[in-house]
């Protein structure tokens, strides 16, 4: 928020006064950058929630038509088309990272998203609900301009060991396909409730 002074229809006021009026003005100016903030928190949370819906129904109707070696077609084509289409939709950057990639072309978290991700490893550890999770926070870059961070963390599910499991839990069909996509997988050896990785949001912020 700026406002402009000029020297048309001054008149002197007491340092009281004077004092008050900028400490209203001040007052104004960070109640605009909370909103602001809120509402991008607000449109991150509903964007990247609605990703994470679009993505839960086709993995389950994957599951359900074919088992564990269909659902694995659809995180690795239909998420990433999922994600490019999100993220052209609402002009923000939209992915997942994993605490273990399965793809280390795209699944690698950076410096921002390592810390999101050790806050919900934590949080986890103290009992908190996956529901209840999330990070956010603006940062300033090198250029001035500024970028807002936002990340939700996906907790493993059930039916997610099919392909994230152990080894006694992941098919010899499943470990094939995989082992043809994903030559440098580590995302294996999860239990249900432990944090697969998280859905991540960045966005240009005023």
């Amino acid at each position: 928020m700026y406002i402009m002074l000029t020297n048309k229809h001054t008149h002197r006021t007491s340092p009281m006064k004077h004092a008050l009026t900028l400490s209203a003005l001040c007052l104004l100016g960070l109640s605009g950058v909370k909103a602001q903030d809120a509402d991008m928190l607000s449109q991150s949370r509903s964007i990247s929630q609605s990703m994470l819906k679009e993505l839960g129904q086709k993995l389950q109707t994957a599951m359900a038509d074919g088992g564990a070696v269909n659902a694995i077609g659809v995180c690795n084509t239909q998420a990433p088309d999922i994600a490019g289409r999100v993220s052209s939709q609402h002009q923000v950057k939209l992915s997942r990272v994993g605490t273990r990639a399965r793809n280390p072309v795209m699944g690698v978290p950076n410096d921002w998203q390592a810390k999101a991700l050790a806050q919900f490893e934590a949080a986890l550890a103290r009992g908190d609900k996956p529901a209840d999770m999330e990070f956010s926070e603006t940062v300033t870059q090198a250029d001035g301009g500024k970028e807002f961070h936002f990340a939700k963390p996906i907790v493993l599910q059930p039916m997610c060991v099919a392909c994230h499991g152990g080894t006694e839990q992941i098919s010899p069909e499943v470990k094939a396909k995989l082992s043809e996509l994903y030559p440098l997988d580590k995302a294996v050896n999860y239990q249900p409730g432990q944090l697969r990785g998280a859905v991540v949001l960045s966005r240009k912020a005023p």
